[in-house]
């Protein structure tokens, strides 16, 4: 630890003394907390003070009055961050910075100076003293609650009073309970402390995010780093990883040494930007998303319920889930609804389609809350959501899982897969090689084609394609399963009434579209869901069709201009013509059907 001398010095002399300390060797000292210039070289740095220049520089003024207000007060020492950190050297920073909770913790006094106050008037919430920079910074956070012993000083250097005396109004100003702002118990058996307060620590998680949840730093990636005392955890620093990752690291590095579920609970307002589709990781981006949630607290008890670890896979956690109707999972935390305590605090987690047991949280705009915890379920949950990894396996698969259709008459609602069109090598046989790790498919009613199918890789290709006929009128569309971008699964789809292109026609307009997408045709309706399982190095992708039937009866006009468009591609080979043929013909079997 570096100190400064507060004096006294040689009269003229102009280069101040700085020494360096260590442990037990540290002299009592006073520390100063304020806020910096706004051209930082305005301030008196480490090479200022080695290079004997203090006294050039514009805020050499405010370091003079804080020398004397210490040596007044009978502290031959002053820690100060602007001159005793050399910030050329990252490896000092990082430990300062590591360190920088505990100075403020260890030091006799503090003198918070607050150059844009008045000493006039500071005791109400409108007052200069309510409004100043200090209270929106995030480095004086730790610098408000680590000292025992804090004055504050107007821009003149008068006395403003001491934290615990003006503890309603600093209370106000900042949203911290008035049990952190006053003194904690003493540690010495022989010291005694009137009214004691509580230890920072004894604060939940979401509670000390809340307290920064206003604050601001000039580099986003301080927003994290001024915590780390706060939460009695050490991360290195990286300036340039962004305030995002920063925070997430913090986070991680909380995981680790506390069980607060509290962590968790943290909501998006409406107009957040920040989530992926509606859908986020488990931990927050900013200590902003817990504004409205510092009255969270955890569950002691249960502290030792699971621990939450980091994977390649997303964050590894134990969790209660309920399922909701609409297929979303409702997962309890270890904490209490406020008021209700026979409740319990939860977020929404949503299943992603990238393996088992894989979810992101859902709803981040809210809590939700339990009155019965489901069963608890080892999960993963994606940081962030929108990073899905497309691992290669030696073969992908495509298996028919589920064939649902709707219409208001449910005659029209029965639909069968007749054929397959497609290379017989795309074919996953049982007892072949690649069908090992497939699990045994077995027949159903509505198909009469092969269940399973195996996928050529290569993005735009074609791997089958599913002939599906309504059983009443015998209506037929196609349905074409392929590879997608990024090893993706894709589908395509269209009506060719009786005439069926070949495999390789097929491929020529094969326009691959992503899973879960609606595709609409004259009549029909047709999505298709995926859910990918990976086992035994191969992976499958489980296919659910559903279809609506939408049976309209062509208009005289419509069954024309089909007939002249089947007239003018006669001459012309291929699919073209097959396709001009194929709408004619089901247009004709509506209007006879209708």
């Amino acid at each position: 630890m570096r100190l400064l001398k507060t004096g006294p010095y040689v009269p003229g002399a102009e280069r101040l003394e700085l020494i360096e300390k260590w442990g037990v060797d540290i002299p009592t000292y006073a520390i100063l907390s304020h806020t910096w210039s706004k051209n930082p070289d305005d301030e008196v740095l480490f090479a200022d003070v080695l290079n004997g220049v203090s006294t050039t520089k514009p805020a050499y003024s405010k370091l003079e009055q804080a020398m004397k207000r210490a040596m007044l007060d009978g502290f031959g020492w002053l820690w100060i961050d602007t001159c005793c950190i050399n910030k050329s050297s990252s490896v000092e920073l990082s430990e300062a910075i590591n360190s920088m909770y505990s100075y403020y913790k260890n030091a006799q006094k503090c003198y918070a100076y607050l150059v844009d106050v008045d000493a006039s008037d500071y005791k109400t919430i409108n007052s200069e003293f309510a409004k100043s920079r200090w209270w929106k910074r995030g480095w004086t956070l730790q610098e408000l609650l680590a000292p025992s012993s804090l004055e504050f000083f107007a821009s003149n250097w008068q006395s403003l009073g001491y934290k615990d005396e003006l503890r309603p109004i600093i209370s106000s100003i900042t949203g911290i309970d008035d049990d952190y702002l006053r003194p904690p118990p003493a540690t010495n058996p022989f010291d005694t402390v009137q009214n004691p307060g509580l230890p920072v620590e004894h604060a939940s998680i979401a509670k000390r995010m809340s307290w920064a949840s206003a604050r601001e730093t000039t580099r986003e990636e301080d927003l994290a780093y001024c915590l780390i005392g706060l939460f009695e955890v050490n991360i290195p620093m990286l300036y340039g990883e962004g305030g995002q990752r920063a925070f997430y690291r913090l986070q991680e590095e909380i995981m680790g040494a506390n069980e607060d579920q509290s962590l968790f609970a943290w909501i998006k307002l409406d107009d957040d930007k920040t989530t992926v589709n509606g859908l986020h990781g488990l931990l927050a981006d900013s200590p902003r998303d817990f504004r409205h949630t510092g009255s969270v607290i955890p569950y002691s008890a249960l502290a030792d319920y699971s621990v939450t670890t980091v994977t390649a896979r997303g964050l590894s956690v134990t969790l209660p889930l309920t399922q909701k109707a609409d297929g979303k999972m409702i997962a309890a935390l270890q904490c209490p609804v406020q008021g209700r305590y026979s409740d319990w605090l939860a977020v929404y987690l949503q299943k992603l389609n990238i393996g088992s047991n894989v979810y992101a949280r859902a709803d981040c705009n809210k809590l939700a809350s339990v009155s019965e915890r489901g069963k608890p379920q080892g999960l993963y949950v994606r940081q962030p959501p929108n990073f899905v990894p497309r691992t290669v396996y030696p073969d992908h698969f495509f298996q028919l899982r589920s064939l649902s259709a709707h219409w208001e008459d449910s005659e029209l609602a029965e639909y069968e897969v007749v054929n397959v069109i497609c290379d017989k090598s795309r074919y996953a046989l049982k007892g072949t090689s690649q069908y090992r790790a497939i699990p045994l498919a077995e027949p159903q009613p509505w198909s009469l084609a092969p269940m399973i199918y195996r996928i050529d890789k290569t993005e735009g290709a074609l791997t089958a394609t599913l002939v599906m006929r309504r059983k009443t009128d015998g209506e037929s569309l196609l349905l074409l399963l392929g590879a997608g971008r990024d090893l993706s699964a894709a589908f395509g789809i269209c009506e060719f009434g009786d005439v069926f292109p070949t495999n390789i026609e097929l491929q020529q307009v094969f326009r691959p579209r992503p899973a879960a997408q609606y595709m609409e045709l004259d009549y029909h309706t047709v999505r298709v869901q995926v859910e990918e399982i990976v086992r035994l190095e191969q992976k499958i992708y489980f296919l659910d069709i559903e279809i609506t039937a939408r049976p309209v009866a062509p208009t005289a006009s419509e069954m024309i201009e089909d007939a002249i468009d089947a007239f003018d591609v006669f001459h012309k080979p291929g699919v073209e013509r097959k396709a001009a043929k194929g709408a004619l013909l089901g247009k004709m079997k509506r209007f006879r059907l209708t």
